[in-house]
C-alpha cells in the first residue's frame, strides 16, 4: 500500500520547530502601526510576533519582498509573513512586519518605482524603500518590551536591498543586517533575467561604500532570480567599495533557492546564528526531537523526522495505526495543518487520527 506522504507549504519559513507543550510561546497580533515618512503621516498594515513575557527583547525587523505590479503589491499581506517574523522570534526577538507604502493596506504612495528595463532606479527606489524602512524600526522600537539598543533588521528579495539601503543610515540601535536572496529587477517567469545587472551591481556598490553596518548575505546555487554568479558580483561590489559582508551561498533549496529564508532554514540557520552571536544577540536555542509515534513503519518514521524539521509555526502529523500516514504543516492556522494532514493520512482509505502536532503561534 502506498504511504501518503505530503508537505503542504501555505506560508513559507525560517526555523527548526520542536514539539510545544502547554501555550505555544509565541504571542502574534495585527495592528495599524503609526508612521512618518517624507513629512507625510501613514498608517502601516503591520504585524508582530514576541515570545511570551515582559522582555525586554531585542528587536527584528523584517522587510518583504515585492509581487509585480499594484494589484499583486496590494494583495501582499504582513500575515503572509508569519513563518518569516516567528523564525526569528523564536530565537528571542520581537519580530515586527510592516507593509511598505504601496503594499497591502498600508496607506501612503508608493516609494518603489524601479523605473523600466531600459531606464532602471534602482538606487532611488532602494533608497525610496529605505525611508520606508526606517521609519518602521522607529515605530517598532517604541513597542512594549523592545531592548531600542538591539535591533536586527532582515530583509528578502527587494527587502533585502532595502535593507542593505538602510544600513547606510542606520537608525538608532541598529547593529547589523541580514539580506536574503536580495536583489531588484528580476523576472521570476525566466529564470536569470534581471533588467541591466550592471546597474544593479553599481547601486549594490553604492550601498557598500556608505554602509555603517556588519551584513550577512544569504543566497542559494538555484536562486532562479537572483543566481549565484550574479550574488557574488553583488557581493565583491559591495566589499570591494567598503562594505562589511560575509556571504552564505548555501546549496540549493527547494525547487527555487530564490525562496531560501522560507525554505532553507536548515541550511541558513547555521550562519545566521553565528551571525547573531557575533552581534550578541539571540541564537536558535537547542531543542529534543519530539517522540516518534508508535505504530510507524520504517517510511513512517523517516517522513516523521522530515516532520519534525519543519520550520512551520503550525504542523500535525496523522497516522491510521495500519500503515498510511500523512503530515502538514501551515504558516497560517493548526486547523488548516490538522485537516490536510488527516486528508492526506485518508488518501489510503483508512481512518486516520493526529497523533503529533505543534503550535507555535498564538493570537492574542
Amino acid at each position: 500500500m502506498r504511504l501518503f506522504r505530503f508537505l503542504i507549504l501555505f506560508v513559507a519559513l525560517a526555523s527548526v520547530a520542536d514539539a510545544a507543550v502547554g501555550e505555544p510561546p509565541l504571542l502574534r497580533s495585527q495592528f495599524e502601526m503609526a508612521t512618518t515618512i517624507d513629512r507625510a503621516p501613514a498608517r502601516l498594515e503591520a504585524m508582530e510576533i514576541r515570545p511570551r513575557g515582559p522582555g525586554p527583547f531585542p528587536l527584528a525587523v523584517i522587510a518583504h519582498g515585492k509581487d509585480s505590479g499594484d494589484e499583486k503589491r496590494r494583495a501582499q499581506s504582513a500575515l503572509g509573513m508569519t513563518a518569516h517574523a516567528a523564525a526569528f522570534a523564536r530565537r528571542g526577538f520581537v519580530s515586527v512586519v510592516a507593509m511598505r507604502r504601496g503594499y497591502g493596506t498600508s496607506q501612503g504612495a508608493y516609494a518603489e518605482y524601479d523605473g523600466t528595463c531600459e531606464a532602471t532606479r534602482y538606487l532611488e527606489a532602494s533608497k525610496g524603500g529605505a525611508r520606508d524602512l526606517a521609519a518602521i524600526v522607529a515605530a517598532a522600537a517604541a513597542r512594549p518590551g523592545v531592548d531600542r539598543s538591539r535591533i536586527l533588521v532582515v530583509g528578502e528579495s527587494v527587502g533585502g536591498v532595502t535593507a542593505l539601503a538602510l544600513a547606510t543610515m542606520p537608525p538608532p540601535g541598529v547593529v547589523g543586517v541580514i539580506n536574503f536572496a536580495g536583489g531588484r529587477g528580476g523576472n521570476p517567469a525566466i529564470p536569470g533575467d534581471v533588467c541591466q545587472k550592471d546597474r544593479l551591481v553599481d547601486t549594490v556598490r553604492a550601498f557598500g561604500a556608505q554602509g555603517k553596518l556588519p551584513t550577512l548575505w544569504v543566497y542559494a546555487e538555484n536562486d532562479r532570480v537572483f543566481g549565484p554568479d550574479l550574488a557574488r558580483a553583488m557581493h565583491r561590489a559591495f566589499t570591494g567599495a567598503g562594505g562589511k559582508a560575509s556571504l552564505a551561498m548555501l546549496p540549493p533549496v527547494d525547487q527555487d533557492g530564490h525562496r531560501v529564508f522560507s525554505r532553507g532554514a536548515a541550511q541558513w540557520d547555521a550562519p545566521v546564528d553565528a551571525f547573531l552571536k557575533g552581534l550578541g544577540l539571540p541564537a536558535l536555542p537547542a531543542a529534543a526531537p519530539p517522540p516518534m509515534p508508535e505504530r510507524l513503519g520504517a517510511n513512517g518514521q523517516a517522513a516523521f523526522r522530515l516532520y519534525a524539521a519543519s520550520p512551520m509555526p503550525f504542523k500535525a502529523f496523522a497516522n491510521s495505526g495500519q500503515g498510511p500516514f500523512g503530515w502538514a504543516a501551515s504558516a497560517t492556522s493548526i486547523d488548516e495543518a490538522r485537516k490536510v494532514a488527516t486528508e492526506n493520512c485518508a488518501k489510503a482509505g483508512r481512518p486516520c487520527t493526529i497523533v503529533h502536532e505543534e503550535t507555535w503561534v498564538a493570537d492574542r
